[in-house]
């Protein structure tokens, strides 16, 4: 990036108290701004050592210019976080750090750094979404576990992305939309710690990819003693049995075209036995076949059935498939109430489309856009890190803790804490971790809101042709 010949007059130490007597380079001094401030929730996780292992993992060399790919990292996370997710607001973060560093201000063309972020390589970015997830869900309270156990959500979504050939070509969009007047449409699937909310996986394809087959993959990456909690579409045979094979257990929803009869099996109480399940004679969609033949013939489950009494409907039977076999460890209360938490995975797939805008992604092109997926799973982790820390340090569940307050309270701390010494930059988030943890969320079940607007939508029709054509018409007229 060209810099103006316009120099700042401070020295770092005069604006600075942290940095008294060091002369630091823009690179070292925007590093520092980044890691003071919007890296302090993660420094446990996160810290620079780190960074530069995970990026001698991934392969990748990069020339000493400023936008180096921590620096990058950094600014695209601010850039998430931040209500204008505009590159010229990011941009603008950059020049104020460096202009409070004492350094020269470089020009304020977005070009070089949006090269930058088409350097960084997804598998770096997801992996650090990997790691900060997976950490905070192995060093959660023991007091946050269920029955002792770690529990983890699977859950799927859509997105929609920028109307280009590249997105269109990797993501059509819905079939049954005229062309041009739709957008690309994308299939995302996460794995969401049950006791801190941190997502540990994620994955984005075209909407002919199902949500089992993107789960599949996560497989490799689970941890024995685990447990996976997840609606009825993951409930297979296939994949019961291979979390099996792996020492996780599973709980599931029953699919619909599966039946169950509660009169055979070893009975445990009302509604709830054990039964054998034969191996399909055929392979699933998607499924390697020679992975197939290697599933056992049969595998023993657990099914239990339930009821859902909600306040002005009818009375729901709900019946759930599982490998927690012991009815003394495992009652079916507790199954039944694990299941109820399942929403929590949809909470935070609200919480990523809703709070942090990622329902629609601007990137222009397939790359790009996996990148923007991943980027919004690691700032998302980095607020579930604020949240968990809260949680420890003031004896709260994380998942009880406001998201959207986290948020707020985050985006204005953070400016501030970059230019702060280094006590007081502890101090004050020693504070906002005091401010985050009073932001608990009001438990209001079986609450029932009509999904309905009051504000009137502006009085346009829909778009049923290309864009184009509407141009060409209005200058025919």
């Amino acid at each position: 990036m060209k810099e103006h010949n316009t120099e700042i007059s401070q020295h770092p130490e005069k604006s600075n108290p942290s940095w008294t007597g060091v002369v630091l380079t823009p690179v070292a001094a925007l590093r520092r701004c980044f890691f003071d401030s919007i890296g302090q929730p993660v420094a446990p996780l996160l810290s620079e050592e780190v960074l530069q292992e995970t990026l001698q993992m991934e392969k990748v060399s990069y020339r000493k210019r400023l936008f180096c790919p921590m620096v990058t990292l950094w600014a695209w996370l601010s850039q998430i976080l931040a209500p204008d997710k505009s590159c010229k607001n990011a941009l603008s973060r950059i020049i104020a750090y460096l202009v409070s560093a004492g350094q020269a201000v470089p020009s304020t063309h977005t070009a070089a750094y949006c090269r930058a972020l088409k350097r960084l390589k997804a598998s770096w970015v997801l992996g650090l979404v990997r790691k900060t997830g997976t950490d905070l869900h192995q060093q959660a309270d023991s007091h946050w576990l269920w029955c002792g156990r770690r529990v983890a959500v699977v859950d799927g979504e859509t997105v929609l992305m920028s109307d280009t050939p590249a997105n269109q070509h990797q993501y059509p969009q819905h079939k049954k939309q005229k062309k041009g007047c739709g957008f690309p449409l994308a299939r995302i699937v996460a794995l969401f710690s049950l006791s801190t909310g941190a997502v540990m996986d994620g994955a984005i394809a075209g909407m002919k990819t199902g949500e089992v087959n993107l789960f599949r993959p996560f497989y490799q990456r689970l941890h024995a003693g685990w447990v996976i909690l997840g609606d009825r579409l993951f409930g297979s045979y296939a994949g019961i049995t291979w979390l099996a094979q792996q020492g996780i257990d599973s709980v599931f929803r029953l699919h619909g075209r599966r039946k169950t009869d509660f009169r055979r099996g070893k009975r445990l109480g009302r509604w709830d036995h054990l039964v054998v399940w034969q191996k399909p004679k055929q392979c699933p969609p998607g499924l390697n076949k020679e992975r197939f033949g290697l599933l056992p013939q049969s595998q023993g489950v657990r099914e239990v059935r339930f009821l859902i009494e909600p306040i002005g409907f009818r009375t729901k039977p709900v019946t759930l498939v599982t490998t927690l076999l012991d009815v003394n460890a495992y009652p079916k209360s507790a199954i039944a109430q694990l299941y109820g938490l399942r929403w929590q995975a949809e909470i935070s797939l609200r919480h990523l489309k809703t709070r942090m805008q990622m329902e629609f992604l601007y990137c222009k092109t397939p790359e790009m856009v996996q990148k923007e997926f991943y980027i919004h799973l690691l700032a998302y982790n980095l607020i579930r890190s604020v949240q968990s820390q809260a949680g420890q340090h003031h004896a709260v569940p994380p998942t009880t803790l406001s998201f959207a307050a986290t948020v707020q309270h985050l985006r204005m701390f953070v400016t501030v804490m970059a230019v702060m010494g280094d006590e007081q930059r502890q101090h004050t988030y020693t504070l906002l971790l005091v401010l985050v943890a009073t932001e608990e969320r009001l438990e209001r079940p079986h609450r029932q809101e009509p999904r309905v607007k009051k504000r009137r939508p502006k009085p346009y029709p829909w778009m049923t042709k290309p864009r184009r054509e509407y141009q060409l018409q209005s200058s025919a007229a």
